[in-house]
């Protein structure tokens, strides 16, 4: 029992000493940003047609198709950035239902009237089962193909615009816009944040009447590169489109250490 108490007094004095001698520091976090205009874009655009006969709903769109690589070439765009997805051909159902039939039983000359043998009059003319509502499909092809072109001059935009709606496509899909060395971009805003923390630290230092030591910690605490986005596509219309700047953010979390009086 004696040495039981000396034990638990001992670990008590321990513990008074850890309190009073808490590990020092001044925890920040710190914030930073960096924008660029986008460099590279991608312009989508469907053609589609709708027919009966799919090899005829083809040839439209192949047409069309021709016409809108024709002209991307004829703005110097480079064959190597003319992407031309496989054609898509989908079979397209329309259900309709029927005038109802009327169903009229009659017992047969010299037979018993059995369940299961039946004259049916159908005031439509047809013959049919036992259903009362018969349905009818509509079937027609839809054929469409997707073309994507990527470009880095963002002058170009309002021109294919222009271009695409005069040949007829079926749909504009909005500009996707991205920045090439995006990873640049965030390393620019990690420098910016840490600068940010060491500011914040020197300020509360300077406050509370310390010296500012080395770092003793530092954890990256957000990780934000930019990705990309889209702008809606339409059509010139008198105007000129503008593209804006992508903004990127870091954040880290740093502990200074306090300098102590030797």
């Amino acid at each position: 029992m004696k040495y039981l108490l000396v034990i638990i007094i001992s670990l008590f004095s321990l513990c008074i000493t850890a309190q009073q001698y808490p590990t020092q520091g001044i925890d920040v976090i710190g914030k930073g940003s960096a924008s660029a205009k986008p460099d590279k874009f991608t312009f989508t655009v469907t053609i589609s047609q709708r027919g009966n006969v799919a090899s005829k709903a083809k040839a439209l769109v192949d047409q069309k198709s021709q016409l809108v690589t024709q002209m991307y070439l004829s703005m110097g765009i480079a064959k190597s950035a003319i992407e031309s997805a496989r054609l898509e051909l989908i079979p397209r159902y329309e259900i309709r239902a029927n005038v109802p039939a009327i169903i009229v039983h009659q017992r047969l000359p010299n037979q018993e009237f059995f369940e299961n043998n039946k004259a049916e009059a159908f005031i439509n003319g047809n013959q049919s089962a036992d259903n009362a509502l018969t349905e009818q499909e509509k079937v027609y092809f839809e054929v469409s193909r997707t073309i994507k072109v990527t470009f880095s001059e963002f002058s170009r935009y309002d021109q294919l615009l222009d271009n695409v709606v005069k040949i007829g496509v079926s749909r504009i899909s909005p500009l996707q816009t991205t920045i090439i060395n995006a990873e640049a971009l965030y390393q620019q805003a990690l420098i910016n944040a840490l600068k940010n923390a060491h500011q914040k630290a020197i300020t509360i230092a300077e406050q509370i009447g310390v010296t500012l030591g080395e770092i003793s910690n530092l954890t990256e605490s957000a990780y934000h590169t930019p990705s990309s986005y889209a702008m809606a596509g339409k059509s010139n219309a008198g105007f000129n489109s503008l593209v804006a700047e992508n903004n990127v953010t870091a954040q880290v979390s740093v502990t200074f250490a306090i300098k102590t009086e030797k």
